[in-house]
This record gives C-alpha cells, structure tokens and sequence, in this order.
C-alpha cells in the first residue's frame, strides 16, 4: 500500500496526507494543533507534517520528542544528527495515526508514553542490558514506517 501511494503525484499525496489527518485522524490533530499554540519555537515542514522545535517546561523536561497527528514535537537544543533522527521516528508516528486513527491515542500513544516514561527512569539499566528505545512496541514500528515512509534513516 505505501509503495501504491508513494507512486501518487505529489500533489494527490498532500490532498490525500491533509484528508486523512483532518478527518479519520482528527481526534490527535486537535491535540497537536493545540500544543503547537502553546509550543513556541522554530517551526518546519516535513512530509507535510509541521514540526516544532520546543524549549524545555517543567511538563516537557525529558528531552524527547513526541507526535500526535501531523503535528511533530522535539526539544530545542540537539544536533543535526539527533534532530533527522527524531524528526524520522517521530514521522513514522504520524504513519501509525494515519494507519489507527482515532484508535491511535489508546493503541499506539499511550503505550509509547508508558515506554518512554519506563525508559527514561530506567536508562542506566536498559544501557548495560543493550536495550535500545526503539526495541519495543510502537517505537520500533515507527522506526520502520518513518524509515520507509521518507527514505531517511531513524
């Protein structure tokens, strides 16, 4: 299916990307847009996907970037590197909103919050045990989808 679209027109790509978000993704792209209001930073698109650069808050203090809809989310401050990291799994969550969508908070955002959370309290430990974030469910789906998706390495 994604080889069946990435074969569209441009033009159609972004009708059908718009669509798809507005309605059958609605319910995360309210939650983005009104984050992207509260989030101020350097803004840029990406695949369609507006993505904001964020400054730390004591709500958002652990450096990571997140997505609802096609609204992507990462903190100011990290390299080039880090940033086209991100910005790619971030944009395979987008893929996976537009694959769940209204399902996508219960399925898919609620576990990668449960991850993270996990992950970032635990990260000495998962380090010496050579668990990488993107080894579990939903992180390394959008790993794959981001990666196929763009054509860009996570």
């Amino acid at each position: 299916m994604i080889e069946r679209i990435k074969k569209l027109p441009r033009p159609v790509k972004g009708i059908l990307f718009h669509l798809l978000q507005w309605t059958w993704c609605l319910p995360q792209n309210i939650l983005g847009a009104l984050a992207a209001l509260v989030l101020r930073g350097e803004r840029f698109r990406y695949h369609g996907a507006l993505v904001t650069v964020y400054r730390k808050t004591r709500l958002l203090s652990n450096n990571s970037g997140f997505s609802l809809g096609s609204f992507i989310f990462m903190p100011e401050g990290w390299s080039d590197y880090n940033k086209r990291h991100i910005v790619v799994h971030e944009y395979g969550h987008t893929v996976q909103s537009m694959m769940t969508g209204p399902f996508y908070l219960l399925l898919i955002g609620l576990p990668s919050v449960m991850w993270s959370s996990r992950f970032t309290k635990r990260h000495a430990v998962y380090r010496t045990r050579g668990v990488r974030y993107s080894d579990r469910y939903p992180e390394r789906g959008a790993d794959r989808l981001g990666e196929r998706v763009t054509g860009e390495e996570p």
